[in-house]
């Protein structure tokens, strides 16, 4: 056993059992990286927070979402080999080794954002595109971030790696680890703010590898994953309380703005229609709603290398500006340069051909390259000139003259000095209207007619078309946001928003962030404390509500009842003056209705001894 120090706890296990798709369980040994990195506080702000567009249950269920910003400090750990020969780990394959991550962070140190609304079974995901010509790939290493902040106990988190052909929603399992404390550490992380780097690579002298095939939807790509399978501390329902930012780890997100939407993926736990993802499962980034949408890319990336080594390919530059995945000589061979083994077209900004006007028969005019121009029957004019520097022929169209009504087939130049209106492109008189005339539908929903197009678009009307009638037009009445009780919006028509119980906002008026607020009102509390709540949050609250538009600085709540509701005299002595008290207003009249229920009977007598020959706590003595 050797020991020295260094950034990365590094660990060679043996046999552990092995779950993956359509297999029995089957041995693998599993190499565990572990690289323990101080952390400090930088800031911690929430979330986008669901706003007022967002439901009362949908800020509940997204007051979860926390992500933490967090600065890595790197601190020297101790550096330990096991189950390894005295020449060390056996060596990796001879292809060359691909590194895939959307991260640009430092996984040695520096800034992150821990998510710190992740709960339980919940799956980090990153998905990475390479080319079709390296799978079958051996996956070599995976690692991911996960951070504390401020935590006030030491935190245990359980885990899983997993590893997919294709994306993690319909792609294929081929591989999944989970830690057991025997093979497999938990990511165990001391007080305070700290963080790990959890790697996990098989034993290269391992027969059981992670390959990956090639994806059956021609993907050309893999995903890898972290899961939490146990948090040191999950509160009962995360949907509505997240775990706690002081009692546990989370992983974590870069801080340079989220790069790719579209290949981050989170599985989520179902929370609802509300939920982030709305009903759990699978989503990528991209799919996520604003207020739930990390900032930023995984904190992941994936080491691999293909099974077959073949002669090496890179990315391609054409002379037409396009990318594509070539080996050295047959890039040259198509006229391309060559960019470098390994290197990937999405790393790589091939220079694009210049453009210029291009001329058509029909006398439009589009900016192309030259050979896209050519290719369409095009005249090319000139890298970077313009349509408008092109003055690109034109040939005759109709000529409308509104002096006589007539039509003439004129070029646009003949048809000005000509004092006539020139019609669209590729318009002739035998089947263009000069002036057409039609019903025009109103905004208010009502038609008017004929009119000209013009006159129609001067009222703010839609024109429907030459020899339409408003006795054949249906103009489609105006809509408006609705508001309903529940505090839901629709764009309705009003006879739809009445008819279904909501407000009328008015023609026109959408659905915005504050369009539909709940009401709110004083809600008083039996302490006669008040705070103004919609009815809803007075309710849960235990408070009772006064009503849509009341306010606590103009209502008055009925004062808390006594401490000791049989020191009738209140004179915080309990003895036998309160029961004479008692007894005098029970028969005089005096207002003995010590149960408060409107009416003073002999329950209210029964009540007060009760209280009073077995006082509850508060009574004075």
């Amino acid at each position: 056993m050797h020991h020295h120090q260094s950034h990365i706890a590094h660990s060679v296990f043996g046999p552990r059992p092995v779950n993956r798709p359509g297999r029995f369980t089957r041995v693998a040994r599993v190499l565990l990286l572990s690289a323990a990195l101080g952390l400090s506080l930088t800031s911690a702000s929430a979330q986008v927070a669901p706003g007022k567009a967002a439901t009362k249950a949908q800020s509940r269920l997204n007051s979860r979402f926390t992500p933490v910003d967090v600065q890595v400090l790197p601190v020297p750990v101790l550096h330990t080999v096991v189950g390894q020969s005295g020449n060390g780990p056996a060596p990796r394959g001879s292809c060359p080794e691909t590194i895939s991550s959307h991260t640009d962070a430092n996984f040695g140190g520096g800034s992150f954002t821990a998510q710190a609304g992740f709960a339980e079974m919940e799956v980090a995901a990153a998905q990475y595109t390479i080319p079709a010509a390296s799978f079958p790939i051996k996956v070599d290493l995976i690692e991911m971030i996960f951070a504390t902040s401020g935590a006030t106990v030491q935190t245990t988190t359980q885990w899983s790696i997993l590893v997919w052909s294709g994306n993690p929603q319909t792609g294929t399992l081929v591989a999944q680890y989970s830690s057991d404390g025997i093979i497999l550490q938990p990511i165990v992380l001391p007080p305070g703010t700290s963080g790990v780097n959890v790697q996990v690579s098989v034993d290269p002298g391992d027969p059981d590898q992670i390959i990956v095939q090639a994806p059956a939807d021609g993907s050309n790509s893999f995903t890898v994953g972290y899961r939490i399978d146990e948090h040191h501390n999950q509160t009962a329902n995360p949907c509505f309380v997240a775990p706690p930012t002081n009692s546990n780890a989370f992983p974590t997100t870069d801080v340079s703005g989220l790069s790719q939407p579209a290949n981050n993926w989170l599985f989520g736990i179902n929370c609802g229609g509300f939920g982030c993802p709305a009903n759990g499962g699978w989503a990528r980034f991209s799919a996520l709603p604003a207020f739930c949408r990390p900032s930023g890319d995984w904190v992941i990336r994936a080491t691999w290398e293909p099974v077959n080594c073949t002669g090496a390919v890179g990315a391609c530059c054409l002379a037409s500006g396009a990318c594509s995945i070539l080996s050295s000589a047959d890039c040259l061979a198509q006229g391309g340069t060559y960019q470098g083994d390994n290197v990937q077209c999405s790393q790589t900004n091939c220079p694009q051909p210049g453009t210029g006007a291009c001329c058509f028969s029909n006398g439009t005019c589009e900016v192309r390259t030259s050979a896209s121009c050519l290719s369409s029957g095009g005249a090319y004019q000139g890298n970077d000139v313009t349509c408008a520097q092109a003055n690109c022929p034109q040939p005759a169209r109709a000529c409308c003259f509104p002096s006589t009504g007539g039509c003439l087939n004129l070029t646009p130049t003949n048809c000005a000095a000509a004092g006539g209106i020139s019609g669209p492109a590729g318009s002739v008189c035998a089947t263009h209207v000069c002036f057409p005339m039609g019903a025009c539908c109103l905004p208010s929903g009502s038609c008017i007619g004929p009119v000209s197009p013009a006159s129609c678009a001067s009222q703010g009307g839609t024109f429907q078309g030459n020899a339409t009638t408003c006795a054949n037009t249906n103009c489609p009445l105006p809509t408006g946001a609705c508001c309903f009780l529940n505090g839901f919006c629709l764009v309705l028509t009003q006879i739809d928003c009445t008819t279904g119980g909501g407000l009328y906002q008015g023609n026109g008026s959408g659905c915005g962030p504050s369009t539909c607020l709940p009401p709110t009102g004083a809600c008083c509390f039996t302490t006669g404390a008040c705070l103004d709540l919609t009815s809803e949050d007075c309710t849960t609250a235990g408070g009772t509500f006064q009503g849509s538009g009341t306010a606590c600085a103009t209502t008055t709540c009925p004062p808390p009842p006594p401490a000791c509701p049989c020191d009738w005299n209140q004179s915080d002595s309990l003895n036998s003056q309160d029961f004479f008290d008692f007894i005098a207003a029970f028969f005089g009249g005096g207002g003995a209705d010590y149960n408060e229920d409107g009416q003073t009977t002999s329950q209210d007598f029964f009540d007060f001894l009760a209280c009073f020959f077995a006082p509850p706590p508060g009574c004075p003595g």
